[in-house]
């Protein structure tokens, strides 16, 4: 059944104009996720593709993973009604571990799996302002777990959205969504916004079965002020709440005929989080940001892993500079304290069941105009220390060559890491019960001694425009990963000879290539067709495999969710 949608607005803040703007305008649009900085796209030296909030109107995205559909090589597939796999350059499934996610700077990814739970991202989408997204390893500057890619959603400031906007959607199977904010402006520089989202989905409809019993509500609701101080210094102030609860099918082990028992099971989500940001503009060139942020989150799962709190507080320092007339700066900061608590359940447990962890982070990058307007260096690298693996350090190094005005060729060499997150350390999990002649238990435990899953990414990227209206993109890649998460067999234990035991280890290695070419057309200012292709080759092995065999497809080792 087709959507029906209504919408009211007040003092309906003006069109941005992006859908007016020709190729070279929009290529000229400033982004910062890739150095940290503001920039032109046409001058970046990655495969980065901007969703404008132009975009999002016009694909009648109604949530933020379908945005990201727009995206050229971006791989996002939906899991009923909540559940979403999202990834860049493979490795996508519901526990993707090697996408970062940012919403405004801040890391939404879960410490207990290094992953996104993404039915608790549903932003309204009338307040972003662009997506920028990341295709390859961003670890440089954004740390651990920017090993494939990096999407930063970038909301809208509050002086940018007066008057009000309600908007209102139902169906047979999205029930029924409502959104609204109001802003207003405080004093002379100073505004504020205050915003509302709710949503209620039905279950999934499956062909020749049952519905899936995954109904889904959730709603959420924040605020956010801005203000302009002297000497071009903002601050941002910004805080939210959210709520939701649905049902959760499982299939589950149990000690006892027939051995495994299905469950429509229940899931129930909270929290919320505040955050503020200092800026300060000292000149074009130099600019000093101050962020802090604390959030919470809280998800229970009783048949599977009983009740999941997390906190997390974050301090991050920025400060960006010229360094004579053909070197830019920019170093900083950060730490993170990190502190969660799992009930346990079977079939998972955690051991410890509540644990603090602490990462302390460095970086430092310099942009180099070897030659004016046409050959740029980018060097840099990011120290980080957790509790888990220690010490990491992630360099790149790129190049960039404009040859001419409407050309940009880039390359980049680059090592990522994934860290170790509470899965891979100290999960302990009753996988499975096979019903032999006797019963065995197959059962996984993590290590203590799990190192990070490496990666070292050469990149090679083309961007032209053809016309005034035409313009194409290619990125191309090939990544090695080492130290890749397998799970291996114990010997027999003969106190428990009706138990099979994995552990958690570090026994796979793989390699992919491949790459994304885009196009865009302007037909005429109100019709724009955008193209893509990507293309992706994976081979992933445990590390004797892999080195006697490159090329082809093989399944690599049992990875644990």
């Amino acid at each position: 059944m087709a959507l029906c949608i209504a919408s009211a607005m007040a003092q309906q803040t003006p069109a941005n104009g992006l859908s007016g703007l020709d190729l070279d305008q929009l290529a000229r649009i400033k982004i910062t996720t890739v150095s940290r900085k503001p920039e032109p796209i046409s001058q970046a030296a990655a495969a980065v593709f901007v969703i404008t909030q132009d975009d999002i109107v016009r694909s009648g995205a109604t949530s933020l993973p379908e945005a990201l559909r727009l995206a050229p090589g971006l791989q996002v597939a939906r899991v009923g009604t909540r559940e979403w796999a999202i990834s860049s350059r493979g490795f996508n499934d519901q526990t993707t571990n090697k996408l970062l996610v940012l919403i405004d700077g801040r890391a939404v990814y879960s410490p207990l799996f290094a992953g996104v739970y993404w039915d608790v991202q549903d932003i309204p989408l009338g307040e972003v302002e662009r997506i920028e997204v990341i295709l390859g390893p961003g670890a440089t500057l954004w740390g651990a777990n920017a090993v494939n890619g990096v999407i930063n959603v970038i909301r809208r400031k509050s002086d940018d959205t007066p008057g009000g906007r309600l908007a209102v959607t139902g169906g047979s199977e999205e029930r029924f969504a409502a959104g609204g904010r109001y802003g207003t402006r405080v004093g002379a520089a100073g505004s504020v916004r205050l915003y509302g989202r709710y949503v209620n989905r039905d279950e999934s409809a499956r062909v020749g079965a049952d519905d899936a019993s995954d109904n889904w509500s959730f709603g959420l609701g924040g605020a956010r002020f801005d203000r302009l101080l002297p000497k071009a210094t903002r601050l941002s102030l910004e805080g939210e709440l959210y709520g939701g609860s649905g049902g959760e099918p499982q299939v589950l082990p149990t000690t006892s005929p027939p051995f495994t028992r299905v469950t429509d099971g229940d899931v129930s989500v909270g929290g919320g989080h505040v955050m503020a940001r200092w800026a300060r503009e000292i000149s074009d060139r130099s600019d000093i940001t101050l962020q802090a942020y604390y959030d919470r989150s809280t998800r229970e799962q009783p048949d599977f892993f009983g009740r999941l709190v997390v906190d997390i507080v974050d301090f991050d320092f920025q400060h960006r500079f010229g360094l004579g007339s053909r070197n830019g700066v920019v170093w900083g900061l950060g730490y993170r304290l990190v502190h969660d608590n799992v009930s346990g359940a079977l079939p998972v447990a955690f051991d410890p069941a509540s644990r603090t962890t602490n990462l302390a982070t460095g970086f430092l990058q310099d942009d180099i105009e070897l030659e004016p307007e046409r050959w740029f260096l980018t060097l840099g690298a990011k120290l980080e220390h957790n509790d888990f693996s220690g010490f990491e350090l992630q360099p790149n190094a790129r190049l960039l060559w404009r040859p001419g005005r409407v050309h940009t060729i880039w390359s980049a060499v680059s090592r990522a890491v994934r860290s170790p997150s509470r899965v891979d350390s100290d999960i302990r999990e009753l996988a499975q019960i096979a019903p032999e002649p006797v019963p065995i238990t197959i059962l996984v435990d993590g290590s203590r001694q799990f190192r990070s899953e490496e990666l070292i990414a050469y990149e090679l990227g083309y961007r032209r425009e053809l016309s005034q209206n035409l313009s194409a993109d290619v990125a191309l890649y090939y990544n090695h990963y080492d130290h890749l998460r397998s799970v291996q067999p114990q010997p027999p234990d003969p106190a428990s000879p009706t138990a099979l035991r994995f552990v958690v280890s570090n026994g796979a290695e793989g390699e992919s290539y491949g790459g994304t070419v885009a196009g865009t057309w302007r037909v005429s200012s109100s019709w724009r067709l955008r193209a893509s292709y990507t293309y992706l080759h994976m081979f992933a092995a445990d590390q004797g495999r892999a080195r006697g065999r490159r090329g082809g497809r093989a399944a690599g080792p049992q990875s644990l969710a």
